[in-house]
């Protein structure tokens, strides 16, 4: 079945030529730096980064990643009060790792990293980073757009208000956000199913199409341009009240991944918190010792964009992957109840993941499905679950070989077949290998 684009808040972007770089050819897995990106006191035209170019179009990208919010409104992730350092125990070995790149071709662990435009890796092993690979300029402590990756952020904030009661996971969605009453992409559909993206709706992702859902929901969050003759909704709360229904399907019968149902998702559990999403965020932050700068993007109105906009370091994303890998423990604390984190890991609805349009060979029906805004694998023998978002994010977790991966990158589409099995390739060979 053809696969949507994956884990993401997708806006279709303004092409901008990049007929000043061969990226068939030599320049295809250069740095920023190397290509001349951004270079100097004054930038020549078609090596400048701006709006139109930033979100996704490469190599612009290779820069914007790590500096998203010198072009888009952003608010910021307040660091923990008091800092908390991981232990570092480097095994030099990670290094010599092996990666078959979907082809039957065998890659070195520094061609991985290049041919999947990887800016910076950690891995994780118990709770010790035991390897990390900073590139294109990334350090540990530099803030990389991380897509939707956010959205897993989201799930588990909304997993931890259902185990704390404050949630009903089986009542309709509409007893905690009325406004959502008629809106029958959400309206019948109970919280479980929103949360695991099996409502039925009606949106469509067609990028080339300016009056496609997808286009509609960048233009009304200001990050695409508005056509003239149509009158927009004013925000993004008021444009999810208008979103219908697919009548070929009854919720909960597929998985059907669409970025606006994650917003509703930070609607239910902003209402039941009394807290915002940046909240939500500061609190998870504090409980791991996070530090430095983390921000998260900003729609036209000041809302943050939950489907898509975190931008946090490495070293802070590792903190959180060791919490989630120790069973939601960090530093001697429970950060999040082990509940949630089983439940995560069992994953969710595997026929509705098959049914759906977004199996594909890399993420096989039976092998994989989706559980509160997470990608779970069930393979035999390296069962993971995992925060995904295009362009080469990941957050890794494979609690049975007590290995976490952080990946970060700035690859040039936002996701092909060949792109994310050698992603995935390369995490699982990096998991067997520490984990022996």
């Amino acid at each position: 079945m053809k696969k949507t684009l994956l884990a993401t808040l997708v806006i279709a972007v303004t092409s901008m030529s990049a007929a000043a770089f061969d990226l068939d050819g030599a320049d295809r897995y250069k740095s920023a730096a190397e290509l001349g990106i951004m270079e100097g006191l004054v930038v020549d035209a078609d090596k400048q980064v701006n709006k139109d170019n930033a979100f996704q179009v490469a190599p612009y990208n290779r820069w914007a990643y790590q500096n998203m919010r010198m072009f888009y409104p952003t608010s910021d992730i307040a660091p923990a009060e008091e800092a908390i350092n991981l232990e570092r125990a480097i095994d030099a070995s990670v290094k010599n790792v092996m990666v078959d790149n979907g082809k039957g071709e065998m890659r070195t662990f520094d061609q991985f990293m290049t041919e999947t435009w990887g800016d910076g890796i950690v891995v994780i092993k118990g709770e010790k980073v035991v390897y990390e690979d900073y590139r294109n300029g990334m350090t540990k402590d530099t803030p990389h757009q991380l897509m939707s990756v956010t959205k897993s952020f989201g799930g588990l904030m909304a997993l931890m208000a259902i185990d704390a009661g404050k949630v009903d996971a089986d009542a309709q969605i509409t007893k905690y956000v009325p406004e959502l009453k008629g809106a029958t992409g959400f309206d019948g559909a109970t919280v479980q199913q929103v949360l695991d993206m099996t409502n039925s709706m009606d949106f469509s992702e067609v990028y080339d199409d300016p009056t496609s859902g997808i286009r509609t929901y960048g233009a009304v969050l200001n990050f695409t341009e508005k056509l003239e003759g149509i009158d927009y909704p004013s925000s993004m709360y008021e444009y999810l009240q208008t979103l219908g229904k697919d009548t070929k399907h009854d919720h909960g019968e597929i998985f059907h991944y669409q970025t606006p149902k994650t917003d509703v998702v930070n609607w239910i559990t902003n209402n039941v918190n009394g807290s915002t999403f940046q909240e939500g965020l500061e609190s998870l932050w504090n409980n791991i010792g996070a530090s430095g700068e983390t921000y998260v993007l900003l729609d036209g109105n000041g809302t943050p964009v939950a489907g898509g906009g975190l931008n946090a370091t490495p070293d802070n994303l590792a903190k959180f992957a060791t919490m989630m890998l120790n069973d939601g423990e960090f530093n001697g604390e429970q950060v999040v109840p082990k509940a949630v984190v089983d439940t995560l890991a069992a994953g969710g609805d595997r026929d509705a993941f098959g049914n759906g349009p977004d199996a594909s060979d890399n993420m096989p029906a039976g092998e994989w499905s989706y559980r509160g805004q997470w990608w779970v694998k069930h393979t035999e023998g390296a069962e993971a679950f995992m925060a995904i978002g295009i362009h080469g994010q990941w957050i890794y977790i494979d609690r049975d070989r007590d290995v976490a991966i952080v990946k970060v990158s700035s690859a040039p589409d936002s996701v092909t077949p060949a792109q994310e099995l050698y992603d995935l390739n390369g995490l699982d060979a990096i998991v067997k290998h520490v984990s022996k």
